[in-house]
């Protein structure tokens, strides 16, 4: 028959045994919440900076078709511009060139 200090020595080598597994399990335990914690910063982060990239491509798209729509105006409104100094410049022409025959016939 097993004496009470054999049971007692049993009892406590199992309840080291025990804390021993439990002390294991709560370290696998807490690597694996770091792994799944890691792991959701990171798709976080990932998923983030995906956003944050696609949000700048629509600014730099939307300012680019506001650029280019807005260089279509003054390049329309130049054009124009043009268009009229050149109708001016050929109406000074004239007149001008009226002007040198009136003054070569008014001399003869």
């Amino acid at each position: 028959m097993p004496t009470a200090l054999h049971i007692i020595m049993d009892t406590e080598r199992e309840a080291a045994k025990i804390l021993d597994e439990a002390k294991v399990g709560t370290e696998k335990i807490k690597k694996e919440a770091e792994e799944k914690a890691q792991k959701i910063y990171t798709e976080a982060y990932e998923q983030t900076i995906s956003e944050a990239e696609r949000k700048a491509s629509e600014l730099k798209k939307t300012a680019k078709e506001n650029a280019e729509r807005e260089a279509s105006t003054i390049l329309q409104e130049a054009e124009k511009e043009i268009r009229e100094i050149r109708d001016k410049a050929r109406k000074n022409s004239s007149m001008a060139l009226e002007n040198v025959l009136r003054e070569i016939l008014s001399g003869l």
